[in-house]
Order: C-alpha cells, then structure tokens, then sequence
C-alpha cells in the first residue's frame, strides 16, 4: 500500500512538473509572439526612429526581463529571438551584453547554430564593435566560414562631434573625424542595398555640375543596420572612387535625423543644418540637390536633366 501510494505521488508530481515545462513552453511563445507582433506594428508606424526604439524597448522589458543565467533551457531560444528583435530595431549598445550572455547560455547548452552566431556578429557590426567580431569569430571560426578580421582603427579624438568609419582595403577600417565646419557639405545616410539610394547615388555621380564636389563637399554614409558586408562596400568603392561609402559609427552622433530611412540627405552650411530631405523618387530629386548647394544656373538645364531622368531611371551599380 505503502509503494502505491509512493507510486501515485511520484507519478503525480511528474506529470505535474511535465505540464509546468509544458506551460512554461506555450507562455513564453505567446510572449514572443506578441512582442514581435507589437515590434513588426511600431516599425511600420512612421513614428520618429528613437520614439519607435523606446516603444520597443519596454515592450521587451515588460515580457522578457530576465537574469541571463537564470534562464530556463528551453525558453532560450525564445529570449535569443526576442533579444535579436530588440537588438535590430534599437541598436542599443546597453542591450549588446544581455545578447551576448544569451548566446553564450545556448553554445553551453549544446543549442547554438550558425544562425544564431550570425545574428550576434550582425548586432556587432551594426554597433560598430569590430574588434569584438573578431575575438568571437575566432572561437567559433567554424560557424562563420570565409570571415576574414576586420582591422579597425581609431583617428578621432573622444570630444569630437561627428566620426566616420573610413574603408582603407584588406580588411581595414579607419575611424576619423568628419568635419562639416567649414562651407556646405551634403551628407547622404544610405543603405548599398537600397534600389532608391543606389539611383540617387548614380544620379550624383553623372551629374556635371556636381562633379567637382564629389571629393570634399559630399559624403556617403552607410546607415547602422545588420547588413553590413565588407566586400560589397569594397566593391561599391572601387567602382565609385569619386563616390565611395563610409560608415557611421553611431546614431547620436546626427541628432538631426528623425527618421533613419534610405536615402537621407543632409545638407550643412559651417557645421550647422540647413535642410534636409530623403527618398529618392523615379523621376529623381536633383533639385533639391542643387537648392541644398544653392547652385544656380539657367531653368532650362533643370528642365533638360529632369526629362532626362524621367526617360530613363539609372541601372543600380
């Protein structure tokens, strides 16, 4: 009698511990599948960009504040996938230990794939961490085949204002002061792999009147995002030498901008904002390119290079 009942309670207990796991399961996939629901609705908000980051920010800590450690083993794929939300849509470098910790619980538990060390070596080019992408992709060189070290180096002072991240080739990167203090300057915040920026780059490179300020009046900067791929950039620059891509280094560096959308078009006049714009329509916006710069020049051009840009949109390079 004695054994039976042993028997019933132990049998009790284990089905009771099996519908905890089980509801721990099922609760932590609803979560997620609320905050990706309440992420995917706010990113397509047309709210300003820091405004969208806040939203989600607290969405995430309501449903997923937790201890990494103290994380149970089969809600962390839950965690990584909520964490990787957060990471891509806030770019919080805060946030970047939390995903790191998370990723390290999976590679101790045996759960780590490709994939999820790709989605960390993504958050750390997007903030820029180069030397920490690096130092990971050297444990764990089998999950990321064909990386090739990124050489990072810093040429800026820390009370510099505004920095970018200069392409030096083989792999390297220098980080340099950007310094719009003196005359205008147009900053353009792009993607490579936006159809609308590469049009509007194409645009600007064939424009003549233009062509003597592609050197030092006009920069590209690609945008912080997780697409960053050394070799396109590098191809891009050494088919566009007159027009290459840099990086920005972080968001706070251009409080000017609301909305990070591509293309962005930033025009500074002794350092200060004079107007900007972005979007790139199929007929062009050369002329708020030249009203930026102030050029003048006869109606009839403008006229001649919009007919132009209407017959035929550029082909993406």
């Amino acid at each position: 009698m004695l054994k039976l009942i042993f028997f019933n309670t132990f049998f009790g207990m284990a089905l009771l511990g099996h519908a905890s796991i089980c509801f721990a399961g099922t609760d932590v996939s609803h979560r997620l599948e609320r905050f990706i629901a309440k992420t995917d609705t706010v990113a397509s908000s047309g709210k300003p960009t820091r405004e969208k980051a806040a939203i989600i920010d607290a969405a995430y800590s309501a449903s997923f504040a937790a201890d990494p450690s103290a994380i149970p083993d089969e809600e962390l794929d839950a965690h990584f996938e909520a964490t990787q939300y957060l990471m891509f849509y806030t770019l919080d470098k805060a946030r970047l230990p939390l995903f790191e910790q998370i990723v390290e619980r999976l590679n101790l538990a045996g759960k780590a794939t490709p994939e999820h060390h790709k989605k960390l070596m993504q958050a750390y080019f997007a903030l820029r961490e180069f030397n920490k992408a690096n130092a990971f992709a050297e444990r764990h060189g089998r999950d990321i085949p064909q990386y090739r070290p990124i050489v990072a180096q810093v040429r800026s002072g820390p009370l510099v204002k505004r920095t970018a991240w200069i392409f030096q080739g083989q792999g390297g990167l220098t980080r340099r002061e950007l310094n719009l203090d003196k005359g205008r300057h147009l900053v353009m915040i792009a993607s490579p792999y936006c159809h609308f920026a590469r049009a509007a780059l194409t645009a600007i490179e064939d424009n003549p009147t233009l062509a003597p300020l592609l050197a030092s009046r006009i920069t590209v900067m690609a945008m912080n995002d997780f697409s960053f791929d050394y070799a396109h950039y590098a191809a891009w620059n050494q088919a566009h030498p007159s027009l290459p891509f840099t990086l920005t280094h972080d968001r706070d560096e251009w409080p000017e901008v609301s909305h990070w959308v591509s293309p962005v078009f930033l025009f500074f006049r002794d350092g200060r904002l004079e107007s900007q714009f972005s979007g790139w329509p199929k007929e062009g916006n050369m002329d708020k390119i030249v009203a930026g710069f102030h050029i003048t020049f006869p109606d009839d051009m403008l006229t001649r290079q919009a007919d132009q840009a209407s017959q035929a949109s550029p082909a993406p390079r």
